[in-house]
């Protein structure tokens, strides 16, 4: 192999050529420091790091593994996490501004499971304040910016991730997603991700607290949220989730689970249901060529496709319930004047955005109706995915624009007045970047989101392959085999 070529590699690749002897840890983990020093100035993707400790710990494992120790299938590997996940003696700030000095003194446990599988901690990657927003910039690091582009967005909130594992500084990183987190970024920065199927990997040691913080009475952020990982392959997917998820004492809510092995699949018996755009969010013409282009190559393998005209469920349904659960969960700490308030004066961009819905008022009864409204949504999306083998649809509007400055903060919220251009139409912001991927926070299901080529713009084009709950690995192995039957490689940043 020419000289630092290793870098572009899958950590599926990086981790067997270190265990045969080809390659060091110390060798793969020095390369890539002096990667991150040449190029990560520009980008700003792994923004809290202890490089001294990462060449201590590379050392190590190459230690180990003359001894004939294997600590796990990432022995030796260097990866990033988000942000957001508290790791030993590392700042968790979660970009903001008043957990600025904040140190978390235990690991996340997707974090202790990748450390046991001999993974490296190379550093933390960027985000929003409080992962509040879909791109990346805090007052702490300041912005992260898209490495195919330095005047777009990577988009977020795990967009420094996204970055990081597009720029190769890192061969694989953890983040997270309430609302399109890891789905949004990996289409604009032309790498893979998955979002789990909720609760299928554990949330304990993400989003930590100050010790100083008043510790919450319970427990509110319950649903939506899920975690999963960035990378430049399938395999390497396939790899980390079978490392992070399952139960877990300090996360109840995790069921135990198993990688059962999927055998090679006969695609010529699967039948594929896809939409290029919805019709009350329209996407760009580009992107919906790319949609067409990709459903043209799943007929080449015989897959049968069946265009949706419209999404099986009633997304403004979906966007309400999206919009109420998380203003009840996240919200729920406010007084409730000033809720009323809030309300009072965003009741029309309610009407008109629905994902902006509150509810109005915080009682049990109407927590309950939103939940059971959310139930009833998924049951007839599950009805509708009993037909098909993946659903695929496109992962936002258009390609990563660029760099969108926020109005104001109302507390940790941002507001933009400035739209995102649409084939040169104005979009509200958070209609043109969410739209597409929080729908799948609702319903639950597990969505694997992979490049699938690069516009006028030379920027990358992404899809979600949406699977039924609890087929993540089967939707995993699925993706895999089309991925490497129809040659599909991720797209290399330009330096």
């Amino acid at each position: 192999m020419k000289q630092d070529d290793f870098l572009f590699y899958s950590a599926t690749k990086i981790a067997e050529l270190i265990r045969r002897g080809e390659l060091t840890s110390e060798q793969v983990t020095s390369a890539l420091i002096q990667r991150i020093h040449t190029y990560d100035q520009k980008v700003n993707a792994v923004v809290n790091k202890d490089l001294e400790k990462l060449i201590n710990d590379a050392k190590r494992a190459d230690r180990e593994l003359n001894k004939g120790i294997v600590r796990g299938p990432l022995h030796g590997v260097p990866i990033t996490i988000k942000e957001s996940y508290a790791i030993k003696g590392m700042k968790t700030t979660i970009g903001y501004t008043p957990f600025k000095e904040y140190t978390t003194e235990y690991d996340a446990t997707v974090v202790r499971r990748l450390k046991e599988a001999g993974a490296l901690i190379i550093g933390k990657t960027n985000v929003p304040p409080l992962l509040m927003d879909l791109q990346t910039d805090n007052e702490i690091y300041g912005r992260t910016n898209n490495p195919w582009d330095l005047n777009r967005t990577p988009g977020g909130s795990s967009g420094g991730g996204a970055a990081a594992v597009a720029a190769c500084f890192s061969y694989l990183d953890i983040g997270s997603d309430i609302g399109g987190s890891l789905r949004i970024p990996a289409h604009y920065c032309g790498v893979y991700s998955l979002k789990p199927t909720e609760h299928s990997v554990s949330a304990f040691g993400h989003f930590p607290m100050p010790k100083k913080s008043k510790p919450p009475e319970y427990r509110s952020s319950r649903h939506l949220a899920c975690y999963g990982p960035l990378a430049r392959s399938i395999d390497d997917l396939i790899l980390a989730y079978s490392t992070i998820t399952g139960s877990d004492l300090n996360d109840m809510k995790v069921p135990p689970l198993n990688n059962h092995k999927i055998e090679k699949l006969n695609l010529s018996n699967f039948k594929i249901a896809w939409m290029d755009q919805l019709e009350e969010v329209p996407a760009d013409r580009e992107v919906i060529d790319y949609i067409h282009r990709y459903v043209e190559k799943l007929k080449s393998l015989g897959i049968q496709t069946v265009k949706i005209e419209q999404f099986p469920v009633s997304t403004n349904k979906v966007w309400q319930t999206w919009g109420k659960m998380i203003d009840a969960e996240l919200n729920s700490g406010k007084p409730s004047l000033i809720r009323g308030i809030e309300h009072f004066f965003t009741r029309n961009l309610q009407k008109k955005y629905p994902t902006s819905s509150k509810l109005i008022p915080l009682t049990f009864k109407n927590y309950m109706r939103t939940l059971t409204q959310r139930e009833d949504l998924i049951s007839s999306f599950e009805a509708f995915m009993q037909s098909y083998e993946m659903f695929i649809l496109p992962v936002s509007v258009t390609a990563a624009f660029p760099h969108i400055k926020k109005d104001k903060l109302i507390g940790y919220q941002p507001i933009y007045k400035n739209p995102v251009y649409v084939d040169d139409k104005p979009m509200n912001y958070w209609q043109a970047t969410g739209a597409y991927t929080n729908l799948f926070n609702v319903l639950a299901n597990p969505v694997v989101t992979i490049p699938i080529g690069l516009n006028k713009d030379n920027m990358p084009v992404g899809v979600q392959c949406v699977g039924k709950r609890w087929d993540d690995f089967k939707l995993l192995h699925t993706v895999n085999q089309i991925v490497n039957e129809l040659n599909m490689d991720v797209p290399k940043v330009p330096f």
